[in-house]
């Protein structure tokens, strides 16, 4: 089901106005034909702090066992969630809503579409997540994730990371 759904009809950067005909959220799943939808997510997710660009997206989504889907609202993509898996375990790579769309649960069905999924194949996931990010480390934790380390000076400007788990 790569390639269909929401990417090939949207406005590529998430941007959206709220109005009252919205449809649901969709899950889609994507790969490498996507990287410019997930890159312009990313950058709106992540400004400031060394977004992904295309060609990176590219690869990543292109890696073996690597997944990703895109959440969309009325076919307009809005968030995504980017994971790789290797036998009984998988890492959240990335996971962002674009911030006109934040604070609606879309992160959190993200998240729980691939716990799910972890679910059914028994898999522990991990995921590293800034200290400073409280709302992100909030979520997590609702979703049944337990911090289990403290990566220091895990990102580029020195920050450190929290390593989480989820176990099934």
């Amino acid at each position: 089901m790569f390639g269909t759904g929401c990417p090939d009809r949207a406005d590529h950067d998430g941007q959206r106005e709220v109005r009252s005909d919205v449809q649901g959220p969709e899950l889609v799943a994507v790969g490498p034909e996507a990287a410019r939808v997930v890159s312009a997510l990313h950058h709106a997710a992540f400004s400031g702090r060394d977004p992904w660009d295309e060609t990176a997206c590219g690869q990543i989504l292109a890696l073996p066992g690597v997944e990703a889907w895109l959440v969309c609202v009325s076919d307009v993509p809005v968030g995504f969630i980017i994971s790789r898996h290797v036998l009984d375990e998988g890492e959240v790579l990335s996971l962002g809503v674009h911030p006109q769309w934040q604070r609606q649960g879309l992160a959190h069905r993200l998240l729980s579409h691939l716990i799910n999924r972890a679910r059914q194949e028994a898999a522990t996931l991990f995921l590293e997540v800034r200290l400073s990010n409280e709302a992100a480390f909030a979520l997590y934790g609702r979703c049944g994730f337990q911090q289990i380390a403290v990566r220091r000076r895990y990102y580029d400007d020195g920050e450190d990371a929290r390593l989480l788990r989820w176990s099934p």
